[in-house]
């Protein structure tokens, strides 16, 4: 469907190395858009934009830490040299702490969790946002969680950023709409990643968590990118706020 088309846009993905954004990325660009690839990982991100590449869009990737606004401004900066407009953002990279008790978790890694995935999530849409506004509207796509809204035993720094995030997304949704601005999240639940995999692995934890799932199976990345694109493209306009949830039926549970 034209609705669904990206033709002409530009759109900055973070994480998008591996996993969700990597599947995003590609997505999008066989919607039509031109890619921006961000991560830590500037050798697999090299990858990536040589896939889209030969779908016949453009990709540049970035290195960048993204709880360091210097690093953010940076790819920001690049980005405009090369694209004229930044018409889309999905802010997928986030990292997953390991297990532990509530009372066990050492501060730094309370504080690490919350720079990347909150921080890190709050200063890119700052800074895009700001382009946004002045060029007169744009799509923003945060990614959190079914642990936004329930409770993960053993995850409590995860579970609050992703809360964060959640509210995060409807106050710049609020704040921004004047601006056509749409603000929106998808929440997965547990899908077939490299954050997942000790979980996976592990037989009693990988039972639990798909008994918990009505639809028996974890989800693929691939998964996520139509949500993506419904929420990048003109059919959504005007959506805004919202999280749309693509967890197998978890949380109707």
């Amino acid at each position: 469907m034209k609705m669904f088309k990206l033709t002409g846009k530009t759109a900055i993905v973070t994480g998008a190395s591996r996993g969700i954004g990597e599947a995003i990325a590609k997505g999008f660009a066989q919607a039509g858009a031109d890619l921006v690839l961000v991560s830590r990982n500037i050798i697999a991100l090299e990858e990536v934009a040589k896939e889209i590449k030969t779908l016949g869009r453009e990709a540049l990737p970035i290195a960048a830490d993204i709880g360091n606004p210097e690093e953010i401004q940076r790819t920001i900066d690049n980005t405009l040299k090369v694209f004229p407009r930044i018409d889309i953002l999905v802010n997928n990279a986030g990292i997953s702490p390991i297990l532990m008790k509530a009372e066990e978790v050492p501060l730094r890694e309370w504080e690490e969790i919350v720079k990347v995935n909150l921080t890190g999530t709050f200063l890119f849409c700052q800074a895009v946002g700001k382009v946004m506004i002045q060029q007169g509207g744009g799509k923003i796509i945060n990614m959190v969680s079914v642990g936004a809204v329930v409770g993960f035993p053993r995850q409590i720094a995860y579970c609050a950023t992703k809360g964060g995030i959640l509210q995060l997304t409807k106050v710049l949704a609020i704040e921004w709409a004047r601006h056509n601005i749409q603000v929106n999240a998808i929440g997965p639940a547990y899908l077939e990643t490299e954050l997942t995999k000790g979980m996976r692995e592990s037989k009693i934890i990988s039972e639990n968590l798909l008994r918990r799932t009505p639809m028996g199976r974890f989800g693929r990345p691939e998964e996520i990118v139509g949500a993506a694109l419904y929420l990048a493209s003109d059919t959504s306009s005007y959506v805004t706020g919202q999280t749309l949830f693509v967890d197998g039926g978890w949380l109707a549970l």
